[in-house]
């Protein structure tokens, strides 16, 4: 079908800017008419920890979590947004089971999407818990990533003004400009969110770096880009337990590439990129009949529109291509626990799953129109089952501790492909409360894309690969597109982890697992040019008479194996630096705070709870949790809210109910805290065998799927940070060993170096410190200072003759380098 006709830029441009406004604002006004609809005075003490039961917010089941972190040790990192805190824990959070990001549940349940918490401060977070990839069955996902639970404070209120200035250290363009800010409310379980976002980025031309054989100012290494977001969530209890959020997101970009030298004068040919996304999703959670119940649902579209200059024959072409993406997906998840067994009852998962896609795209490729309409709708149903074995402290179990199995199978209908069956089975051991031992192993089918199997096929000229089997640079004409003729794919993983803290009163835990996977008929994009590969696939390589390389069919295959083995260990370090403050600092503190006030608030029903709560004896009151190390008494302004945090929900701060950033309530000038993470991965095999009766490939000794190079044996991310009294130094370091690809000829054979490179982070709150303490508005500010890549660290890529090809130059391989990230931010309560 045809596409309605494609509008111009800018006006484009302008339309998606007032569009997303309007669909921002009216989200907006709808969620804070439901907020203003709620009568704050109502509010009462809520109790996260009590002695002898598990915190408020953790997940179902009986896996316990791998890593907890305070709020202490969440500031540590100094990440200011839930999206920067899950890249500063990567490591701690990478699955080697094949998922991509984890698995984000908000106060121990699901969420309408990543979009919904992605822009949260890290302020607003009382708890972080990462748990095992097992977890996920039962939510209703499958056992392929981590699953990260972040409990929030039940009381927060602020507004947020950002501003950020980064530039790489090489001279030349690739600076970036940005601008975001927010409002946040969560009170008694009810949370608004209204965020946006607006970067600019300049561009970096290869006459910008030291590139050989380039076009210079005419050809671009990054494009110039502008994008803007709009992103809202409310989320709020209902009547009968039931509860619900709702998230709206809007994202717009432009951008604009140089593709070369015109031939037809002194001038670059272009390519311009406009991107558009809108998303409506929600999410519900309740209980009926015994069942806890939740689901989810979200609509999608996007589109994207790129013009490209193009030459060809003496005459002068416009390529165009627009293509519009839209999805909806819906699920339902329903546990529950039966039966009645010695060591406990079955508890148990059942999700229902659907979605639909439509693809509709169109182009104009040196005068020729092309036009596809793909569709692909998707069914699934899974079950999960956990079986208790053995109780703590009880017939067996006390002799060998808590036992568990797990079963789980599912079967999914592909539309335009088929059905797909998987199935997995597992064993949870806690033979003693600081060990835990996990196996599992899993079975499941693996479709193609809608895209792999129903692109268009298109050809690009002009593609510089390195050919491997005459060890020279070549121009070739690149075929892209889908294949109808792919297999599915199976995958079997199975896998064996241990978690173990060995000394009680010290935070030290140590982690390992042992993951093996095969894939049968694995769908894969294909490889670089190498010779393995051109003996299994001669139909995809064209060579001239001469035997020079001239065109490749790069669509993707199906390869008859790929296996790999690893093992991943690692550790986690935390401690605290310093004295806590007694209690008589902590009273003075807010003597001090109250009687700085410039007038009292009557005292609301609110506060009452609150005030019982602070008279009862030590032993009798819920544990809160939250950082022990807030502003102290004569180091900048005093905390809102009743000490310990601000958890307690009574007590109103500055700027109305929940102000209270300052739940930072505890510790002092004298307390820190130091953390260390250290992970090392060894790959044990890592082979692929493209097609039966071909030797298997070791990409771990001369082999490689990617222009990028082998696999590498080990890689190793380290961690550390420190924070003390508004004051921090976050640093992570990643290296990986060197790889080899072996050509046909010795002088054919490519040698990847290792590479290491080393991030750090340096923050300061002002409001937290001594002198601040007669600027009140400094409360809330943070200024961080960020250097990426700070020995500006690039892969070396060399011929068994030590020459680096011209594909493998440095600056094209990072045109970036380190940088330098300036942030300036600023909440206002």
């Amino acid at each position: 079908m045809r596409l309605p006709p494609r509008r111009r830029p800018p006006a484009r441009l302008r339309a998606s800017l007032l569009a997303g406004a309007a669909f921002a604002s009216l989200s907006t006004t709808a969620f804070a008419q439901a907020a203003d609809d709620y009568d704050y005075g109502d509010v009462e003490v809520q109790e996260l920890v009590v002695s002898g039961s598990r915190p408020a917010g953790s997940v179902i089941g009986d896996i316990t979590p791998e890593l907890t972190l305070s709020p202490q040790e969440i500031r540590a990192y100094g990440a200011a947004s839930v999206t920067e805190l899950l890249e500063a824990l990567s490591p701690q959070i990478g699955s080697g089971q094949g998922g991509g990001r984890p698995v984000i549940l908000i106060n121990g349940g699901r969420i309408s999407g990543f979009s919904e918490i992605r822009d949260l401060p890290t302020e607003a977070i009382a708890r972080v818990e990462i748990l095992p990839e097992e977890l996920s069955l039962k939510y209703g996902y499958p056992a392929e990533q981590k699953v990260v639970n972040m409990v929030l404070r039940p009381r927060f209120r602020a507004t947020l003004v950002e501003g950020t200035v980064r530039t790489p250290t090489q001279a030349g363009g690739g600076e970036t400009l940005g601008a975001h800010g927010a409002r946040l409310d969560i009170l008694q379980g009810r949370r608004l969110t209204v965020d946006g976002k607006a970067n600019w980025t300049g561009g970096i031309e290869e006459s910008d770096r030291d590139i050989t054989g380039g076009e210079g100012a005419f050809r671009s290494l990054q494009a110039k880009s502008n994008d803007v977001s709009l992103n809202a969530a409310y989320a709020r209890p209902l009547d009968n337990g039931v509860s619900m959020s709702v998230n709206g997101l809007f994202e717009a970009s432009d951008s604009e590439s140089r593709q070369g030298l015109s031939p037809f004068g002194p001038e670059a040919l272009l390519r311009n990129t406009e991107r558009q996304t809108a998303r409506l999703a929600a999410s519900a959670t309740g209980a009926l009949a015994g069942w806890q119940w939740s689901t989810t649902g979200e609509i999608e579209r996007g589109e994207v529109e790129t013009d490209t200059d193009r030459a060809s024959g003496g005459r002068a072409f416009q390529d165009t291509a627009r293509t519009v993406t839209t999805s909806g997906a819906a699920d339902l998840v329903l546990n529950r626990s039966f039966g009645e067994l010695p060591a406990g009852q079955i508890s148990t998962a059942l999700t229902a799953r659907a979605s639909a896609t439509e693809l509709e795209s169109e182009a104009v490729r040196l005068g020729a129109f092309q036009a596809s309409d793909l569709s692909r709708t998707v069914g699934e149903l899974r079950g999960n089952f956990d079986i208790p074995l053995t109780r703590d402290g009880e017939g067996l179990g006390e002799h060998i501790g808590r036992l568990s199995a797990n079963l789980n199978l599912g079967v999914e209908q592909v539309s335009d492909f088929g059905a797909l069956e998987t199935w997995g089975y597992g064993l949870n051991w806690r033979p003693t409360s600081d060990l835990r031992l996990l196996g599992s192993f899993s079975r499941s089918g693996e479709a193609p894309t809608m895209n792999q199997l129903g692109d268009p096929v298109t050809v690009t000229t002009g593609v510089r690969v390195f050919d491997l089997t005459r060890g020279e640079t070549a121009e070739v004409a690149r075929t892209t597109g889908g294949l109808a003729t792919l297999d599915a794919g199976q995958k079997d993983v199975f896998k064996l982890g241990a978690t173990w803290q060995p000394l009680d009163d010290v935070n030290l835990r140590l982690q390992a697992n042992y993951v093996s996977s095969r894939t049968h008929d694995a769908i894969v994009a294909f490889p670089s040019a190498s010779t393995q590969v051109e003996a299994a696939f001669p139909d995809r390589f064209t060579r001239d008479a001469a035997g020079a390389l001239t065109a490749i069919d790069a669509r993707p295959v199906n390869f008859a194996l790929q296996a790999r083995d690893e093992v991943r260990w690692g550790l986690t370090y935390s401690r605290q630096i310093g004295s806590e403050p007694t209690a008589d600092e902590r009273a003075e503190r807010r003597r001090r705070f109250e009687a700085a006030r410039p007038a009292a608030a009557p005292a609301t029903q609110a506060q009452a709870p609150a005030e019982a709560g602070a008279q009862r004896p030590a032993e009798d009151r819920p544990t809160r949790e939250g950082p022990p190390d807030g502003p102290p008494a004569g180091d900048g302004p005093p905390p809102s809210g009743p000490p310990g945090g601000g958890m307690a929900m009574g007590g109103r701060g500055p700027g109305g109910p929940g102000g209270g950033f300052g739940g930072f309530g505890g510790g002092g000038p004298r307390s820190g805290v130091f953390q260390v993470g250290f992970y090392h991965t060894l790959a044990l095999r890592d082979e692929v065998q493209i097609a039966p009766g071909l030797p298997k490939l070791d990409l771990l000794d001369g082999a490689a799927l990617g222009s990028g190079g082998g696999s590498p044996l080990h890689q190793l991310e380290l961690q550390t940070n420190y924070s003390k009294s508004g004051l921090g130094v976050a640093m992570n370091a990643n290296w990986q060993s060197a790889t080899t690809i072996s050509g046909s000829t010795p002088e054919g054979d490519l040698e990847f170096s290792d590479l290491a490179t080393v991030n750090l982070r340096l923050f300061a709150d002002p409001g937290r410190q001594r002198w601040a303490r007669d600027y009140p508005w400094l409360r809330g500010a943070r200024a961080t200072l960020s250097i990426d890549n700070i020995f500006d660290a690039r892969q070396e890529v060399r011929t068994s003759d030590g020459v680096t090809p011209i594909t493998y130059q440095p600056d094209l391989l990072d045109p970036v380098g380190r940088t330098v990230r300036l942030t300036v931010r600023k909440l206002i309560f």
